[in-house]
Order: C-alpha cells, then structure tokens, then sequence
C-alpha cells in the first residue's frame, strides 16, 4: 500500500525514548570524569541550561573515537520503533528525530539499525586523542527550554506557536519547548509531569508498543471529526 499524503508531523526525542536505556549517560558514566554528575545534577534542578551542561560534559570525555564506536555499538532501540515507523508512513506522518545528545551516537545507531530517518542532534566533535568538543549548529539564544538542540525548531510549521498536527514523543527537559507547540504529546517521566502541570494534552506510554496504539487511537479520533483533521493555529511567540 503507498502511504498517505503527508499530513501530519512527529518529533521524536531519542535518549531516554527512542533509546531507552538513554546512551548518553552511558557513555559518559563510561568514558567521562565523574564530575558529569554534578553537572547534571545542576541542570536537572534548573541552575543551569541544557547548552552549558552538555557543552561542560563533552569536555568532560575521555575515549578515542574507535572506543566511542564500540560503545556506540551496543545502543539498542526500543524494539517497537520499527513498528512506530511503519504505521506514520501508513497514515501520513513526517517522522524526525530530535535529540539533545551527541550527533555520533544517534547517526550511528539509526545508521546501524537502519532506520532512514531525518535526525538533528548537538555536533560531537573530535580534537585528537581522546579529547572531545561539542558544537551547537541548532541552539538558540531564546529558547523557551535553554536547550543545547532547541527541538522546535525542526517542526515543518515552526514560523507558528501552535500546531495541532504535530505530534511529540519524548521523556525529559529537553523536549519541553517541542511539547509546548505540539497538537499532543505523548510522555512519559519528566515530560508527564510537565504536561500534567501545563495542562497540556498528552498521553503517558512505557515503551513504543505504547506509543503506537495511542498515535493510531489519537488519529482514529481525529480523522472521524467533522471536516476531518483541523488546520494548524497560528499567532503566539515561538522559538525561531
């Protein structure tokens, strides 16, 4: 069957989600100085922001790129993703990866796995050795969230504040600013208790299988009003 137009958009965060077992701070509980712990003890308590704590956590890495791989290797995805996938190709849905973790790790892992999907994540950058920098080709001065990846802005429609066809996957702090923006959102860990707090429309889910049935559910109830699905709301100040 040929999928369906594009209609719809998800944003869908990869540490913690798409990648359960959240490979970041595996890596650097692997490979980095302990003090990345106290760093992000500070921006989980919001005395920092995510753009200080991942550029200071970089630093921080101590592995040649050919270490880094092999832990890179032994990333697992949700085993449910693929289905995801498949079912926003079947009706209409214009998947992309929004991670603040480190380009390498999220490029090598969907590349592994193969799963062709349109990916932005903060710019692991090597400076010979085992010494690393980290650059942030989609920061933004005034993000809502202080992410070092502000994630809204890689929504098709990010000129608006709200955009009731676009839906958000995530787990953390980092996809607040996205989940803001979103028509729904479905969450589990900090971002639930975001929604639950912002009065936002969201659904909790443990793993894909999950999230899955609730995207089907959600576009189910959405196809069946009147005039079918609504046009995006615009007005409101966004993220760039």
């Amino acid at each position: 069957m040929a999928p369906r137009e594009t209609r719809y958009s998800a944003l869908v965060d990869f540490d913690g989600t798409i990648a359960p077992d959240d490979p970041t701070d595996r890596i650097l509980e692997q490979y980095a100085d302990p003090a990345w712990r106290a760093i992000e003890a500070e921006w989980q308590a919001g005395r920092i922001t995510s753009r200080v704590c991942m550029q200071r956590q970089a630093a921080l890495l101590r592995a040649t790129p050919a270490e880094l791989d092999a832990a890179i290797r032994a990333v697992r995805l949700d085993p449910a993703f693929n289905g995801f996938v498949s079912l926003c190709r079947r009706r209409g849905i214009e998947v992309t990866v929004v991670s603040d973790g480190f380009d390498r790790v999220v490029g090598g892992t969907l590349g592994r796995e193969r799963v062709a999907l349109p990916f932005f994540a903060n710019a692991l950058q090597w400076q010979g050795g085992d010494r690393w920098r980290l650059a942030l080709p989609y920061g933004r001065a005034d993000c809502r969230s202080g992410a070092a990846n502000c994630k809204c802005a890689h929504s098709p429609n990010k000129g608006l504040w709200r955009d009731e066809r676009c839906v958000v996957v995530g787990d953390g702090r980092s996809d607040f600013c996205m989940a803001m923006r979103a028509g729904f959102v479905i969450a589990k860990g900090a971002l639930a208790d975001f929604c639950r707090a912002e009065g936002l429309a969201y659904a909790s889910f443990r793993n894909f299988d999950d999230a899955t049935r609730i995207l089907a559910e959600w576009l189910d109830r959405r196809d069946q009003r009147p005039g079918g699905p609504r046009p995006a709301a615009r007005g409101g100040k966004a993220c760039p």
